[in-house]
Order: structure tokens, then C-alpha cells, then sequence
């Protein structure tokens, strides 16, 4: 089993409505190592999103989003959600230090 840890970054099947076919999308992870590791097998996980014109005013872009191995300039969503750790494909990186500190500051305004 894959350990994960706060501000991965990752890529999760994302399914459709009315069908079994998904779409892969990348998050960040959210829980703590030791929710990570004590968890039965879940994950929380923040969206992120490359509709960066579409991004609410609470919703922050990602500066160093070639450090943390996303494609294109992507932007944190105010979308959280609890997964099952087996819709995971793969790890791609994780944000840096100054993204990480965006992300909170964004969670601080949603919560």
C-alpha cells in the first residue's frame, strides 16, 4: 500500500454520473500522515483544477505547479472530499512550501 502524506499530489479516478467510466483528475491530499497511516482506507483530498478562469475569489493558484508535477498552471478548488485510497492511479509530487501556505490560508477562509 502506497503511504501517503499531507499536500501530495495525486491523481484519483473521478467518476461520471450515470456511468462506470471516470475521468483522471488531480488533488491534493489533505489528511494528516497519522490519519493517512491509522485511516481504514481513505483519504481527504482537495480538487485542483487547470480552469483557472474560473476560480473563485477564495480559490488560489498553484505558483510552483511544475515542482509538484501537474501538466499545465492549475488552481487549489474549494472542493474536499473523503476517498477510498484504491480510486488513487499515482503520486505525482507534492507542493512546495509556499503552495502549502496558499492551501492553508485558502482552508482557513473555507472552514
Amino acid at each position: 500500500m502506497t503511504a501517503f502524506s499531507k499536500y501530495d499530489i495525486v491523481v484519483v479516478k473521478f467518476p461520471f454520473a450515470s456511468s462506470l467510466k471516470y475521468k483522471a483528475r488531480p488533488a491534493v491530499v489533505l489528511s494528516s500522515s497519522t490519519y493517512n497511516s491509522e485511516s481504514r482506507n481513505s483519504l481527504i483530498i482537495l480538487a485542483i483544477s487547470s480552469q483557472i478562469s474560473t476560480k473563485l475569489e477564495m480559490e488560489f493558484e498553484i505558483v510552483d505547479w511544475k515542482f509538484s508535477g501537474l501538466l499545465k498552471p492549475s488552481v487549489f478548488k474549494s472542493s474536499v472530499a473523503t476517498i477510498d485510497r484504491d480510486v488513487v492511479l499515482t503520486k505525482l509530487g507534492e507542493l512546495s512550501h509556499q503552495d502549502s501556505q496558499k492551501l492553508e490560508k485558502m482552508l482557513t477562509l473555507m472552514c
